[in-house]
């Protein structure tokens, strides 16, 4: 049987292949579309990115104020010129005092370089500290300093820490608020934000106790810190005049002349500044 030959006609396959055709143009434009989107997307945050760092590049480094201690160079305006030479008196920026009663001028922010392993300090005095732990080294001591200059931010989360855990061994707020002044100073209270202070401990003992002043390296430092113009700035017996604990790491930064006096003489800060 033969079979039957069966065909469209030809106005209705002219039909389909219009209908793929603008199927086919339609696609292409969407892809074409999507293309020119996506460029334009990836050309703003290329440009974004770009403009960007020029902005950064260009700009002056702004200070940190954390204290995973990148600490950079802040300008201060103390209202009275800087000092290094002149002759040291009452209003001598080596001789400022600050305490529980005497607070920083507020916004005061040092001028720092680094001491040593990111740790910071004065740039008018961090000389001084770097040639006393040198000249202490070639004596065969090994220095360790675990703290120096602190921001007003790292300061208040210390004293917040230290009353929280006076609190947890039992003590009422205020009591434990209270304790805390005597072992961290207040937030603008502490020498440690004026920049003029190092904490500088035995580095095979590294615990802050009575016990570090036990240590070569506290010996040493309390014989000799005076010829680097530095003070143990908390000696014992004297915290009813500093209203801090007795610190043997503690040390501070007075200039060579009011150092060798207040050593010589065991007196503190206050008593030498005839304040409280």
């Amino acid at each position: 049987m033969q079979r039957e030959h069966v065909y469209e006609r030809p106005g209705r396959s002219e039909s389909r292949r219009r209908r793929r055709q603008r199927q086919f143009y339609r696609i292409l434009a969407a892809i074409w579309l999507m293309a020119f989107v996506l460029g334009l997307l990836c050309g703003k945050l290329v440009f974004a990115k770009e403009t960007g760092l020029l902005a950064r590049a260009g700009a002056e480094p702004a200070a940190e104020e954390s204290e995973n201690d990148r600490v950079q160079a802040a300008e201060h305006d103390s209202g009275t010129a800087d000092n290094l030479d002149g002759e040291e008196s009452a209003g001598d920026w080596k001789l400022t005092l600050v305490n529980a009663t005497h607070p920083m001028a507020e916004g005061y922010r040092p001028r720092v370089s680094e001491i040593e392993n990111n740790y910071y300090f004065d740039s008018r005095a961090v000389g001084e500290l770097q040639q006393m732990l040198a000249d202490g080294r070639k004596q065969g001591l090994d220095f360790w300093i675990c703290s120096a200059y602190r921001t007003i931010e790292k300061q208040t989360d210390l004293y917040n820490n230290k009353v929280s855990r006076l609190q947890a061994e039992g003590l009422s707020y205020e009591e434990a608020y209270r304790q805390a002044g005597t072992v961290v100073a207040y937030p603008g209270t502490s020498e440690h934000n004026l920049g003029l202070a190092a904490d500088i401990v035995a580095k095979d003992y590294q615990l802050l106790d009575d016990k570090q002043a036990e240590t070569p390296e506290a010996k040493w430092l309390e014989e000799n810190c005076w010829r680097y113009g530095f003070i143990l700035r908390y000696p014992t017996d004297k915290t009813g005049e500093t209203g801090i604990i007795f610190e043997p790491w503690h040390y501070r930064y007075v200039g060579k002349e009011a150092a060798r006096e207040i050593m010589e003489q065991g007196i503190c800060l206050e008593e030498y500044l005839g304040e409280k």
